[in-house]
């Protein structure tokens, strides 16, 4: 495991507002998608997925922050159906709405964008999407940052809850009922079927980097430890001690600058990986 040191003094907050025309709306196969895409008409990118409670507007700030360190690479974002300006999803959500995002909607937003190949930062249970999506397409991911991960159900989240989170967050939605409502459904997907996630992580090869508040009050140890257990492929933990569930709110300088330095890294397996491996979605 390795540890992060930081001085709390150094934690900043910076409201960032990206130039709007980066922001549209998507029509793709599972519905209209609000995307914030930096670069576009490139094939490769690095994919933001948010909180559950998020909106492409929780992403801007680590958006701009990682532009600034790789003005050439695309970089998209959007909210999750439900949450920001896109439709809350419809059919097949029902069962399983992180089941369904990491096997309808983000395939579908990638042929739309034209994208082929990403590299993932995700937070929260937007992890949980990201590693299921990892799973069934490992060709298509290069390198992954899981911040503050949520792969299992930890305490029960109502309809109700998560005014705090979405004002920590900055986060914009068309209908905050919606928002709060897509959120407690995947919370209660997961409970109702804890292997959903779980069973799939021995799956993922995408090289991992778990960035996890020391003091984040939803079940902090038993996320990083199930994954520790289950994930095969190379992982390393970064262990910040000054913050909570939202450390790329709390210091988004600390957090970019460890994203971006794994996202450097090269290593033989991906090298391997993607001259063995190909196909579409």
């Amino acid at each position: 495991m390795l540890h992060f040191t930081q001085d709390e003094s150094s934690k900043s907050a910076r409201v960032v507002r990206m130039t709007p025309w980066r922001r549209q709306i998507v029509e793709t196969d599972a519905g209209e998608i609000e995307t914030l895409d930096i670069g576009a008409g490139q094939n490769r990118a690095i994919l933001l997925l948010t909180h559950g409670l998020g909106s492409v507007h929780s992403l801007e700030e680590i958006a701009e922050g990682i532009n600034a360190r790789f003005p050439g690479r695309r970089i998209v974002a959007y909210s999750r159906p439900g949450r920001g300006a896109s439709p809350e999803p419809q059919g097949g959500a029902s069962t399983n709405i992180l089941s369904y995002e990491a096997h309808a909607v983000l395939p579908a937003l990638m042929r739309a964008l034209t994208l082929t190949d990403v590299d993932i930062v995700a937070h929260s249970d937007g992890a949980a999407v990201a590693i299921l999506f990892a799973c069934v397409h490992p060709w298509m991911v290069g390198r992954m940052v899981a911040i503050c991960p949520q792969v299992h159900a930890g305490e029960v989240v109502h309809e109700t809850d998560g005014l705090g989170e979405i004002e920590k967050l900055g986060a914009e939605h068309a209908d905050m009922q919606t928002a709060m409502r897509c959120r407690a459904a995947q919370r209660e997907a997961v409970s109702a079927d804890p292997g959903v996630i779980l069973d799939r992580v021995g799956a993922l090869t995408a090289p991992l980097l778990l960035i996890q508040g020391l003091k984040d009050d939803h079940d902090a140890q038993r996320q990083m430890e199930v994954l520790s257990d289950r994930v095969p492929g190379p992982m390393k933990w970064v262990m910040l001690r000054h913050d909570g569930h939202f450390p790329q709110h709390d210091n988004p300088d600390v957090v970019i600058d460890m994203i971006c330095r794994h996202l450097e890294e090269t290593g033989p397996e991906m090298t391997g990986k993607r001259r063995q491996r190909g196909g579409t979605i």
